[in-house]
């Protein structure tokens, strides 16, 4: 037990110094002598040794997955659900608590690699699986990212003075803009150069980028457009004989307005031709209470004269003409 003690703490003393090599070459020699002393060959134990280690490292990063998953995510779980807000129950949801949980075998693996293979810490071979492990991570932290702006969505969308307005339209900007960025980042990881390389080889190619996002970026404007000057929101009644839309507005994203027609059949519209074209909304008359309704009634221009004494006397007798005809 002192000997592993003495060779936990100069692993320990290795890592906080940032030499994960040296630290790699203490356990790889402990490994190896245990294989001697096991009766193995030495040039089989100097061949497997290194396996072993990277073994070792991935069952103790697996192990430290579970304990997350089964151990810390239900007793966080069990603490969300027994709070009286409904807030913390969509925020630390399956999804964003799993995504976090995701992340610790593959940041335990890329820290530990090197001390599995220390005589090749500067190979290419342990520089690609240290780069796959960092991109691994990356894609499950936009998935973590992506999750809770979503269950931010979600708790906001839930409350009254926020019911009316196009928040998913921002939620599909915000992931948009988040996974553009992640792409970016995983492409300058896999070609080892920095994201601002890439960024400026893009604004080359702005005009292509402009034609593939235009519906988005279109429908974005359009979405601030329209719920800034209050023209449009969930609920509304709106009619666009153009497009055959006639009914209730269900639902405003980023690309598309969903409108439930009084039939029950579904219209969805761009948000940039609600700019660009007129259409007619009708909540203003619902929220009023009422109706102004126009009637036309054809009057015989023959049967038109002054009435007759007969006929005034007629008319005295009729409670709601008696004022008028006096």
């Amino acid at each position: 037990m002192k000997e592993v003690k003495e060779v936990v703490d100069t692993v320990s003393v290795a890592l906080a110094n940032g030499q994960p090599e040296e630290a790699g070459n203490v356990v790889m020699q402990e490994v190896n002598h245990a294989l001697l002393s096991m009766g193995v060959d030495e040039a089989m134990a100097d061949k497997i040794d290194n396996f072993i280690i990277l073994l070792f490292i991935i069952g103790i990063a697996l192990l430290a997955n579970l304990i997350c998953r089964k151990i810390i995510l239900r007793t966080v779980a069990k603490l969300v659900r027994q709070t009286k807000a409904t807030w913390d129950d969509i925020v630390f949801n399956d999804k964003v608590m799993v995504n976090i949980s995701r992340m610790v075998a593959p940041i335990l693996i890329y820290i530990s690699i090197p001390i599995a293979f220390p005589e090749h810490a500067d190979s290419a071979l342990l520089d690609f699986l240290r780069r796959l492990c960092m991109i691994y991570i990356l894609a499950v932290f936009l998935r973590f990212v992506s999750a809770l702006f979503t269950a931010v969505y979600l708790v906001y969308s839930a409350r009254e003075q926020y019911k009316d307005k196009p928040l998913k339209g921002l939620l599909q900007t915000a992931q948009v803009i988040l996974f553009f960025i992640g792409a970016i980042i995983i492409i300058s990881i896999l070609i080892k150069q920095s994201p601002v390389v890439l960024l400026t080889g893009l604004g080359a190619s702005a005009a292509v980028l402009m034609l593939v996002f235009k519906d988005s970026i279109m429908g974005f404007v359009s979405g601030i457009q329209l719920s800034a000057n209050n023209m449009l929101k969930v609920g509304d009644w709106i009619t666009m004989p153009k497009y055959g839309a006639d009914g209730t507005v269900i639902e405003v994203t980023l690309n598309t307005v969903k409108i439930r027609n009084f039939d029950n059949t579904i219209t969805t519209i761009p948000p940039y031709l609600l700019i660009s074209d007129s259409f007619q909304n009708w909540q203003g008359m619902q929220e009023s209470g009422g109706r102004r309704v126009k009637r036309s009634i054809n009057i015989d221009m023959t049967s038109v004269h002054f009435c007759t004494p007969e006929m005034l006397a007629k008319y005295r007798k009729i409670q709601l003409l008696k004022d008028y005809v006096d």
